[in-house]
Parts: C-alpha cells; sequence; structure tokens
C-alpha cells in the first residue's frame, strides 16, 4: 500500500478516535460576547392629550439612548456542565436631595428646605442579568441554578424577533420577568416537535434575589406542527416577590398570568402575536386620577386592604424580509389595565419601521412609535435610558399620547 494512502488512513483514524472521544467528553471551552441596544429619537410625551391645554412632559426631546448593553461570559466544562454570566447595566439619574436648615430668631424656629435636583451625581448600575450553573442530562431534560432566563418573555421574544425595536408588551407593561433567581428545567422532547421550561423563582426579577416566603411558578409548553409554525402557552402564579415573614399576615392577593402566542415564518414573512390575562399584578390606586401601577400583591400594613384587579390584552406583529439586508415591520397592542377598579382605564401601541443589516453584527432601524393611555396614567417600561415614563392624564377623565421617531440599532459580537 502507498505511503500517501496509509497517511490518509492515519489522519482518518485520529480522527475517528477523535469524534468519539468527542462522544464523551468535549474539551472546556469558553465564549465572550456582548449586545447593545441604543437609538438617537426625538420623543413627544402629552400629559391630557385630549384637551386644549396639553402639556409635553418627561421625557419629551431629542436624544441618544442606551437602552441595554449585555456582556457575557459562557463557559463550558465538558459535554454535561456548563455555566453562564451575563450583566446587564442602566443609566440611572441620581435622586433629588432636600437640605434642611435651621434657624432661630426672636425665639422662632424656622426650618428652610431646599430640593437639590443636580444630575452631577448620576451613575450607570451594572446588574447580573444572568448567572446559573447548567447540567445537560439529555435534550429533554436540562436544569439550571441561579439567575436564568424566564419561560415565557423570552420565547415570546424569540417568536417577535425585533426586540432590540420594542420589549414584548408582558415585558413592558410589567406583567412578566425576563429572568430570575431561582431552578430552571427545559427541554426538548424528542422529535414530536414539543419543549417546554419551568421555573421556581423567588419572583423579584434578576434585580432582587431577595428570599420570600414561598417561590413563584412560571412554566411553558411549545409546539411546532409543522417548519415554520411555533405555538406556546404558558402561566405564572406567586407574590412577585412581596411577601415574606414581616407582611405574610396582611391582606394578600395572589398573582396570575395565563399566556398565548403563535408565529409563523414563511418565505421571508414573519406573523405572530400573543394574549396575556394577568391579575392582581398592578392595580389603580386612586379612582378619581385612575393612576396604573401600585401593587396589588400585598397590603402595607396588617389594616390594609388590597384590591382584586385584572388586566388582558393582546399583541400582534408582522414583519417581511425582502432581502438579507432589508426588512419592514410592525407592531399593534391592545391592554384593558384595570377591569375591576377602572374598567376604562386602556393602553394602545404601535409601532411601524423599516430596517436594514449592513453587516451580520449590526441592525440598524428607522422606526416610529404612538402610544395612548385613556382615562388616566399608566407606567410604561422602557422609554429612554433611565428605564421607565408614565403617559396618561391628570384625572381619570384624561388622556396621555406619546409618540417617537428616531433611528434604533443593535449590535452583537
Amino acid at each position: 500500500m502507498s505511503k500517501p494512502i496509509l497517511s490518509a488512513l492515519a489522519v482518518a483514524g485520529c480522527g475517528l478516535s477523535l469524534a468519539a472521544h468527542a462522544d464523551v467528553e468535549v474539551a472546556p471551552s469558553t465564549t465572550v460576547g456582548s449586545r447593545a441596544y441604543f437609538d438617537f429619537s426625538n420623543i413627544s410625551n402629552q400629559q391630557n392629550s385630549n384637551l386644549s391645554n396639553s402639556l409635553d412632559v418627561v421625557p419629551s426631546g431629542t436624544g441618544f439612548d442606551i437602552k441595554r448593553f449585555y456582556l457575557f461570559v459562557d463557559h463550558k466544562f465538558n459535554d454535561v456542565w456548563s455555566a453562564n454570566i451575563t450583566t446587564d447595566a442602566q443609566y440611572v439619574a441620581a435622586p433629588a436631595t432636600i437640605t434642611s436648615t435651621t434657624t432661630v430668631k426672636n425665639g422662632v424656629t424656622t426650618t428652610t428646605s431646599t430640593t437639590n435636583t443636580s444630575n452631577s451625581g448620576s451613575v450607570t448600575e451594572l446588574f447580573i442579568k444572568k448567572l446559573y450553573l447548567q447540567a445537560k442530562l439529555n435534550d429533554a431534560f436540562i436544569v439550571r441554578g441561579g439567575a436564568y432566563d424566564m419561560p415565557w418573555a423570552p420565547f415570546v421574544e424569540s417568536l417577535y424577533g425585533y426586540r432590540w425595536v420594542e420589549k414584548t408588551a408582558t415585558d413592558r407593561l410589567g406583567f412578566a420577568n425576563t429572568a430570575d433567581w431561582g431552578l430552571n428545567a427545559g427541554g426538548k422532547l424528542g422529535g414530536t416537535g414539543l419543549s417546554y421550561s419551568v421555573s421556581a423563582v423567588n419572583g423579584g426579577g434578576f434585580k432582587n434575589p431577595t428570599r420570600t416566603k414561598t417561590v413563584d411558578v412560571e412554566a411553558r409548553l411549545s409546539y411546532v406542527p409543522l417548519p415554520g409554525l411555533t405555538i406556546g402557552v404558558g402561566g405564572y402564579t406567586g407574590h412577585l416577590g412581596q411577601v415574606n415573614v414581616n407582611n405574610e399576615n396582611f391582606d394578600k392577593n395572589t398573582a396570575t398570568r395565563w399566556d398565548l402566542a403563535i408565529g409563523y415564518t414563511i418565505a421571508g414573512f414573519k406573523v405572530g402575536g400573543e394574549y396575556y390575562d394577568a391579575k392582581n399584578y398592578k392595580t389603580v390606586n386612586n379612582i378619581n386620577a385612575a393612576v396604573y401601577g401600585s401593587s396589588a400583591v400585598v397590603a402595607s400594613s396588617i389594616t390594609g386592604v388590597v384590591p382584586h384587579d385584572e388586566a388582558k390584552g393582546g399583541s400582534v406583529w408582522a414583519s417581511y424580509n425582502f432581502t438579507e439586508q432589508y426588512s419592514v415591520f410592525a407592531r399593534a397592542d391592545s391592554t384593558k389595565l384595570s377591569e375591576n377598579v377602572s374598567p376604562d382605564l386602556k393602553d394602545t401601541y404601535f409601532n411601524i419601521g423599516v430596517a436594514y443589516k449592513p453587516i451580520k453584527s449590526v441592525d440598524l432601524g428607522l422606526v416610529y412609535k404612538n402610544e395612548k393611555v385613556q382615562h388616566g396614567t399608566a407606567t410604561i417600561s422602557g422609554a429612554d435610558a433611565n428605564g421607565n415614563f408614565i403617559i396618561g392624564g391628570s384625572n381619570s377623565a384624561n388622556d396621555g399620547k406619546f409618540s417617537e421617531v428616531g433611528i434604533y440599532c443593535q449590535w452583537v459580537f
């Protein structure tokens, strides 16, 4: 046998040997990466937009925002064990400080208070979004401990595809966390098209790892009946990290949420939507003003009473990729925020845009957003770098309107 053939067989034998060894255990490896969402836009946020004396309120103006900046390290010990740490940065303006000065003159004591709203102390806060150890026992059973993706919101993000433009509806309205501290199990069930994820968590989100009286549970089951079509159902129950040994005997509710989502992709088209029914997450703290956003989980004192409340809504989206570089997209949301306490309070939102992908790691979009809160006020997550903003009127008879136009960007490496 010639030397070239012998050499080829030797190389092939080594390759088979290495492949066989890889089936047993892979060499450790580490991946480092980053993801950022940012924009340059003009925002108009009008209080009492249904009246002639409407007023521009924060965050109205033109400027640059860093919405999110993630750094992640993913380490694989072997074919079973791995670990991940993902950090999340957020800009926070310095809180107002109050200085009191006391003077005594002619036996009369006078106290003068001065409020300092300087932003000279503004900081960028760094959070741990994900920090977990994973054991992949097989494709159908993967276990994680630590801070990990929640079963629902990241799943809907994967169907939507434009998280860099806007959060999903349950996330931006405060009905779902994207990550939390606890235990998770998930996987894909063979060739059935079924997959699942179940988490038992503290309930306060990844920014609050505080131990609570009992754990919250969120679960999701999804099914791919044919290529391109995904259907998912999910649910949540718990106290959102708000009940502990100090207030466990106060009046309280259990927050529950039921979800349904569907996504379909074919020939460059992507369509989908989600429906959600969230009970006792939030409520209106003042019926006359219809200010939505107070906790509906636990009372603030032993004599306090917390009302039951329910929010129902849905979100639909569509996009079309003309080429690998160019696409158009749109989305519309509608939510009744307080069916039990202030049933006229409603939030409607839509966006529309065109996207361009100059290179694999960068997405650019020209985006227009419009949102309206009718008959009251609501706090929304995600308008600018500070995280939350308020849309609404001065009372339950008035409305608020938010609009934004700008350039959005996502870069990943």
